[in-house]
């Protein structure tokens, strides 16, 4: 019979085999997405290659259907590492001491920098909703950098500071005036001139939309 500091002492190398397990599956996804985003980015997706992808990340075939079903699963992994680097790098961006119109302001401008890498804009905003769908990918975006700002609009909306009917249709709006400026940029011969405007022009939009408070004398 097995006395209790074997069944301690299985339960500790079962934990770490777990772990272990647990660490390399982890390392085998990390892989396959970063592999992935060089693919999506220099190909797109129709064009981009599995083969390719799994050489690059050294991992088999199966491996890849393993962890993400199809070329369509690996895709929207890849998606959501850019949203999730985007989010992380905007909130490191936003503080305390900032208030709503602040935050809000710092939010797009980033938004429009990060998004003015053509791979990022490749994948976020050419090939997303295509390949995973508009209704889908909304819901994922919300969950990143969409999502942050929509919820300082939000903030902005209960106490009273912003003009709008809708704060999703707000949110939408803001975000795809990033989005055309950034194509205006990338179309532009003069980038930096075109970038001056469109900041310009999008401080503009969000001061249209800030409430006017009487002041009393």
């Amino acid at each position: 019979m097995q006395n209790a500091q074997d069944r301690t002492q299985d339960k500790v190398t079962a934990n770490a085999g777990s772990g272990r397990r647990e660490a390399n599956a982890k390392a085998t996804r990390g892989a396959m997405i970063a592999a992935g985003r060089e693919a999506f980015i220099r190909h797109g997706f129709a064009d981009a290659s599995l083969d390719d992808i799994v050489q690059d990340a050294q991992v088999t075939t199966g491996a890849l259907y393993h962890h993400f079903g199809n070329k369509k699963g690996l895709f929207q992994a890849v998606a959501e590492s850019l949203e999730q680097d985007m989010l992380e790098r905007i909130s490191a961006a936003l503080t305390d001491d900032m208030n709503g119109w602040e935050q809000l302001e710092t939010a797009m401008h980033l938004t429009f920098a990060l998004c003015a890498d053509s791979g990022v804009h490749r994948i976020l905003f050419s090939d997303a909703p295509n390949v995973i769908g508009m209704r889908e990918w909304r819901d994922i975006e919300l969950r990143y950098g969409f999502g942050l700002v929509h919820r300082i609009l939000a903030k902005l909306h209960e106490d009273g500071e912003i003009n709008c009917c809708s704060v999703d249709l707000t949110a939408q709006m803001l975000l795809g005036a990033v989005m055309e400026a950034v194509h205006a940029m990338v179309m532009s011969d003069d980038s930096e001139r075109t970038a001056a405007e469109a900041k310009k022009t999008l401080l503009g939009f969000i001061e249209t939309l800030k409430v006017r408070h009487e002041t009393h004398r």
